[in-house]
């Protein structure tokens, strides 16, 4: 397997658990939204003890502590307000408050050609690499661009990602993901060969290729063909093919049928 999917497929998101006096570390940063459900233990007082989902305003009522506003706070800052109520109030001497989210409001989905498509509650920042790990990796025919839909209020937005630009550092372009976006990944384009070249078939077009590369990837021209004589059958139009002559270097195009003639003696 690759190295660039490899380390994608190795990210590993673990559980959440998120207590007043310490959150756990993976997710110390995450911030309460609407919809997201949490669940409110008071140690030794289990009367106090409730599960709430966070209302479409923010907040969610606790006894003796009435209405609270919660979205974005993290885990540990509601348990620490719930802890200062009580304590106002006299309800428990010395409450010990452990918050844990239990769903999350805000997702993004991942589909096409990755291992286990669904949906990912966003339960920390999360961008489209780590989010196509947590998908189990791409597909071993996947492209190696993928399409980010985001609805915005202005309309709906679509980014392309290059990925092997991603991982190589090449293009810092890994955008954190927002709740409702798509991470859209194609099946990857192919080309195909024909005639006298050594492994004739189909073959997967990743990234830009010459002909001469994509004759490479199938073994090279036969003993019996001409790297003088190569035509590509290409689509010009709906139902129409062209055939046309090209040079080693100029460049394939998705759905080419590259034919390789015999040698002339």
């Amino acid at each position: 397997m690759p190295k660039m999917w490899t380390l994608r497929i190795a990210v590993l998101f673990s559980g959440l658990v998120c207590a007043v006096a310490s959150s756990a570390a993976d997710n110390a940063g995450y911030r309460l939204v609407p919809a997201d459900v949490i669940s409110i233990k008071v140690v030794a007082v289990p009367d106090l003890s409730t599960q709430v989902r966070v209302d479409t305003d923010g907040s969610i009522s606790f006894p003796f502590a009435g209405r609270l506003v919660v979205g974005g706070l993290t885990p540990d800052e509601v348990g620490q307000r719930i802890r200062a109520a009580l304590l106002h109030g006299q309800v428990v001497s010395d409450p010990q408050v452990v918050v844990t989210v239990l769903n999350f409001g805000t997702q993004a989905f991942v589909l096409g050609e990755v291992t286990q498509p669904g949906a990912f509650p966003l339960d920390r920042p999360t961008t489209v690499t780590q989010i196509l790990a947590r998908a189990g990796g791409l597909k071993p025919d996947a492209a190696n661009t993928v399409d980010l839909r985001h609805v915005a209020p202005s309309g709906v937005v679509v980014s392309h990602i290059d990925l092997d630009a991603v991982v190589a550092g090449a293009d810092a372009t890994d955008p954190a993901l927002q709740n409702g976006d798509e991470v859209f990944v194609a099946e990857s384009p192919v080309y195909y060969l024909y005639g006298y070249v050594n492994r004739p078939g189909v073959y997967q077009l990743k990234h830009k290729m010459t002909v001469q590369q994509a004759l490479a990837a199938g073994g090279g021209v036969s003993d019996m063909g001409s790297d003088g004589r190569i035509r590509i059958k290409r689509a010009s139009a709906p139902g129409t093919v062209e055939e046309i002559s090209v040079s080693l270097d100029d460049e394939i195009l998705p759905r080419d049928t590259v034919v390789v003639h015999e040698r002339i003696f």
